[in-house]
């Protein structure tokens, strides 16, 4: 495509933030579809796509703004447009959003067309608004531009939806699942961020018997791994799991360890991954000969239970895990997760040096009526999907059974409080459903999570494809790309036996080196906290003496607000700078602090005082956390000490 000074001047603004689609744009020479510039009836530019008017021919503009009319507007907004056309409905939601605005081209003939006639610079240059050509460009933006709260819209053309039927349906599939994954990350960091910080600071001593798993890289190179889930389909697939047993080595999530046992299968290898306690999915079982796999924010009772080996995998998405990686001073970057156990175990397979990775139980949706294999741990749960209505029912077979499943013997919940989980846990599950792709081509209910999960395994297959044999056996459950869909007998009847290989490597950590980082954190958190000190007992209780005293917030009230908020700033920038424990502290409890300020858009009397309950639970907060941490490293110090002493 030859240069002219408006395209140089588009294809300028996009390629400050996605220079791979200018140069897409610019390899551009010649056009394979008829495209055109035509006119509406009331001589508007219009764009013929293969003989198709991209806006309505009676009203290109008037069409736009009644579809921005239809949508919600604030701060908060994440506006997904499908389809440039001749730039109307572009231009719209450039210009007034609030919010922010994705525009995703399927067809890079247009934008390459249009962008050569028409001057968007005034709307390209705008630092809220994006243009895409590829997914996986639009969802790395998407991702770092969401905020707690945020709203997504999809709009797009009606000619869109008629010319681009299947990828317009297949992209707003790709970004409901996105959107999910990104709430599921958000609702991780603001509930279960912060006692995932504290359960690593009381795990340290623990870690140090457990040697990373990169130490065992290739150890079974070219051999065939089985990694069991408690999906329904797992009932269907144990006695063939049973009868082939000899023939690949067994990874298990936790959920399904019952399941095998009770069926006379022992797994080589188990895994479990959360920080609250999980202890009744082994409860009453023989580990002694199972090797588990744990991440450093893993439940401390499991790093402390009677398996054969314990191995450390110290994932680097997830960010409390790198507070030990930074103390311990080793290499994170091998180690991969996404929130299920199952895919930690499939990463672990691939850094065993597994060639044949196969899924079982793996279904990600609800199947035969049922959310789990029987014996798992959640057994009892009940799905009814009504065709007529095109609606789906949760409900419990036993709820006693369901209560006390998430609590091992030694809970000191009342069964009240265990009834009142449960039923919180029930629901959440109710308000989550979500239909995706089944592998027989049917609509599959399932969760938003177990969706959400459905992307990692592709992104998966799609970057080591070419290295593994990928297959899944559900045959019923959702539809993974990426992965063979065939029965478990079919893989497994002709592989060879593979034994399981012993661990035994010479590996430690260095515990002076760890001793000294633990106390330069400790020295650190001395300092934030007695900025947090200064906050809450003197500029917080000024504030809220002068407001209770006058009714209104004054120039004293604001004078504190504004030392508040810079306390705030500093230690956004500096003190998460110099350390990953304070940064994933501040991250648990900014997240509500961050979209109101991200709402606010004057200073007003309530802006001011919705930022400062805010600004007033952060201090409080973080200082409780803080406290708490600071004694239980001080306590480890102590230990490594010890432990130190004993060896000299």
């Amino acid at each position: 495509m030859n240069s002219n000074p408006i395209l140089d001047a588009n294809l300028a603004c996009i390629s400050n933030y996605n220079p791979d689609l200018k140069y897409k744009i610019m390899r551009v020479n010649s056009l394979k579809n008829d495209i055109s510039f035509v006119n509406t009836v009331l001589q508007e530019p219009n764009l013929m796509y293969n003989g198709y008017y991209l806006h309505n021919n009676y009203g290109a503009e008037v069409e736009a703004r009644e579809i921005f009319s239809n949508v919600s507007n604030n701060n908060l907004s994440m506006h997904v447009i499908y389809g440039f056309g001749l730039g109307y409905l572009f231009k719209e939601f450039a210009l007034k959003s609030n919010g922010c605005v994705f525009l995703y081209e399927p067809d890079i003939e247009i934008l390459a067309a249009v962008l050569e006639v028409v001057d968007f610079t005034n709307e390209l240059s705008k630092q809220n608004v994006f243009i895409f050509n590829d997914f996986e460009n639009f969802k790395k933006h998407y991702v770092s531009h969401y905020k707690l709260n945020s709203a997504t819209s999809i709009t797009f053309l009606p000619s869109y939806k008629k010319i681009f039927e299947q990828e317009l349906s297949k992209f707003a599939s790709d970004v409901n699942l996105l959107m999910g994954s990104v709430i599921i990350n958000n609702n991780y960091i603001k509930s279960k961020m912060s006692p995932a910080v504290k359960m690593l600071c009381n795990n340290i001593d623990l870690l140090l018997n457990e040697v990373p798993l990169i130490e065992f890289k290739d150890l079974y190179k070219n051999q065939t791994a089985v990694i069991v889930s408690a999906g329904p389909s797992l009932d269907r697939d144990i006695e063939i799991l049973k009868k082939y047993r000899n023939n690949a080595i067994i990874f298990a999530v936790g959920q399904a360890c019952r399941t095998l046992i009770k069926n006379g299968i022992t797994p080589d290898y188990i895994s479990m991954i959360e920080t609250n306690n999980q202890m009744s999915q082994i409860e009453g079982l023989d580990i002694s000969n199972i090797d588990i796999i744990l991440e450093p924010i893993t439940y401390d009772g499991l790093h402390k239970a009677n398996f054969h080996k314990v191995i450390s995998y110290p994932s680097h998405t997830s960010a409390p895990n790198l507070i030990w990686t930074n103390y311990a001073h080793i290499d994170a970057s091998p180690y991969f997760s996404s929130g299920t156990v199952s895919y930690t175990l499939l990463y672990s397979a691939k850094i065993f040096g597994f060639k044949n990775i196969i899924l079982c139980g793996q279904d990600l949706a609800f199947l035969y009526g049922k959310c789990y294999a029987s014996d798992a741990r959640h057994t009892g749960l009940i799905c009814e999907y009504d065709e007529k209505t095109d609606k789906v029912n949760i409900s419990v077979e036993d709820f006693d059974a369901f209560a006390n499943s998430f609590f091992d013997k030694g809970s000191k919940l009342t069964q009240e409080q265990k009834y009142n989980l449960a039923k919180i846990r029930l629901e959440n599950i109710k308000n989550n459903l979500f239909f995706v792709n089944g592998i027989n081509g049917k609509k599959l209910p399932t969760t938003n999570d177990y969706a959400s999960f459905i992307i990692q395994f592709q992104n998966f297959a799609s970057e080591f494809k070419e290295q593994i044999n990928l297959y899944n056996t559900s045959l019923t459950g959702a539809k993974i790309d990426g992965f063979e869909d065939v029965s478990l007998e079919e893989i497994l009847k002709d592989k060879p036996t593979v034994a399981r290989n012993s661990l035994n490597v010479d590996f430690s950590y260095d515990t002076s080196v760890i001793i000294s980082n633990i106390t330069q954190e400790i020295n650190t958190i001395t300092e934030i906290l007695k900025m947090l000190f200064t906050a809450n007992s003197f500029l917080i209780t000024h504030f809220d003496k002068e407001y209770q005293n006058r009714g209104v917030i004054n120039e004293n009230c604001i004078k504190y607000f504004k030392q508040i908020l810079v306390m705030y700033i500093d230690l956004a920038d500096i003190y998460c700078k110099k350390s990953r424990l304070f940064l994933c502290i501040h991250k648990a409890h900014s997240l509500e602090l961050d979209a109101r300020l991200q709402e606010c858009s004057s200073a007003t009397q309530e802006s001011i005082q919705q930022v400062y309950k805010d600004l007033r639970n952060y201090v409080v907060s973080v200082d409780l956390d803080l406290k708490e941490i600071i004694e239980v490293l001080k306590l480890k110090v102590e230990k490594l000490n010890e432990m130190l002493n004993s060896k000299s």
